[in-house]
């Protein structure tokens, strides 16, 4: 009996050492795949091989970072023309200033989104309205088209992006209908033009009555100021 009992409070030790090993190597692999899911994150993405991955959701409506390459290159476009003002011989630098709290980088690929999901929810609604381009605004929108892809093909933003024309094309048909319905909204509202800008406070509060949802673990990976420009930053 002494020698069961003896026994048995090895065991049960032996037991406890075995839980408390296996409960520490638990968290050893959680820890490890927690640290391997945040350096991936964090890792920028290829964007011409991310194409299909989902970067915002609203209303429902998944958009992919094929659908917001024009507004990745639009806002790259923009910012390289204040960078090439700040420091003509080195451009670059001027994405990594940092300026109201964070990273002139960050901030244009925060604008970027932002101004996809405005432009998402004017299309939408413009969409369960019933609005379409008449010929005049058909014919302007197909002369900026030419425009932003002559700009873009200038510099092999194409390439960087891993675009086609046509994937232009869809955005900026969506944009062209989504500027058109901003402004009757702005008029049945009796506000002024460019109330319901992106940045505008009436806009903000139109948003809060849509879901919107950023897919940040992709859309953070973006190295904005690389992308179409071709810079290691």
């Amino acid at each position: 009996m002494d020698k069961f009992l003896t026994w048995l409070k090895k065991a049960r030790r032996s037991r406890k050492k075995y839980i408390i090993t296996v409960v520490l190597a638990v968290l050893v692999v959680v820890l490890g795949w927690k640290s391997y899911d945040s350096s991936t994150s964090k890792k920028a993405l290829s964007y011409p091989q991310s194409l299909d991955q989902k970067a915002v959701c609203v209303n429902g409506t998944d958009l992919t970072l094929r659908q917001l390459a024009f507004y990745v290159a639009y806002e790259e476009g923009e910012v390289e023309k204040q960078a090439e003002v700040y420091n003509p011989d080195d451009p670059k630098q001027y994405w990594n200033v940092h300026t109201d709290g964070q990273f002139v980088r960050v901030a244009a690929r925060n604008a970027a989104i932002q101004m996809a999901i405005h432009d998402e929810i004017f299309y939408q609604m413009a969409m369960k309205d019933g609005t379409a381009l008449n010929e005049e605004e058909q014919k302007e929108l197909e002369n900026k088209i030419e425009d932003f892809w002559s700009d873009l093909t200038d510099r092999n933003g194409e390439d960087g992006l891993g675009i086609t024309k046509d994937d232009i094309v869809d955005t900026m048909s969506r944009i062209a209908l989504a500027e058109k319905y901003q402004y009757v909204y702005e008029e049945l509202q009796n506000a002024d033009h460019g109330d319901y800008d992106f940045s505008g406070e009436a806009y903000e509060q139109l948003k809060e009555k849509n879901k919107c949802k950023i897919y940040r673990n992709v859309w953070s990976r973006v190295s904005f100021g690389h992308v179409t420009l071709g810079t290691e930053l």
